[in-house]
């Protein structure tokens, strides 16, 4: 997390979400560390002439202090359970194992996917995600004029 500290789309911590943080490494070397996958889903979309050659998530099953990253290919994802989400309100979490992922699920409901569903459902979400992302930072920026907050934007 050194090299990508920060979100390149929307600035979070990436070490506050490092259960949720992606990684996409590019054919011609660029690297780009996100917070979540509706990140990742941004970064693809923009660099879509760019070859990802890896993509890692983290791994909401492995215990530590920080969640280990996994490859994509080989994560299980839970897309839709009572799991908070990061970006999202329909979240989309990410297993090194299969049997992490269905422990979730009995525990929290929610659907299997591989990743290209979960892409997929990223991708589906962005519009009412961006809506809602939109109003909870206008609805703060309100709440910081409302105090006299200084250095709030208008």
């Amino acid at each position: 997390m050194a090299k990508c500290p920060k979100c390149p789309y929307c600035g979070m911590d990436r070490k506050m979400f490092h259960k949720a943080r992606m990684l996409v490494q590019y054919s011609d070397g660029l690297l780009e560390g996100t917070c979540s996958l509706h990140c990742a889903a941004i970064s693809l979309s923009l660099h879509v002439d760019r070859d990802p050659v890896g993509i890692w998530v983290g791994d909401n099953g492995a215990a530590g202090e920080i969640a280990p990253l996994v490859d994509v290919d080989r994560a299980t994802f839970l897309v839709g359970s009572k799991l908070p989400g990061v970006m999202t309100a329909s979240s989309k979490v990410a297993f090194g194992t299969a049997a992490a992922a269905k422990a979730a699920q009995a525990a929290q409901g929610g659907e299997l996917v591989n990743f290209d569903q979960a892409l997929l459902a990223a991708y589906t979400d962005m519009s009412k995600d961006v809506a809602r992302i939109r109003k909870m930072r206008a609805e703060r920026r309100r709440r910081m004029q409302e105090v006299g907050t200084p250095g709030a934007r208008p």
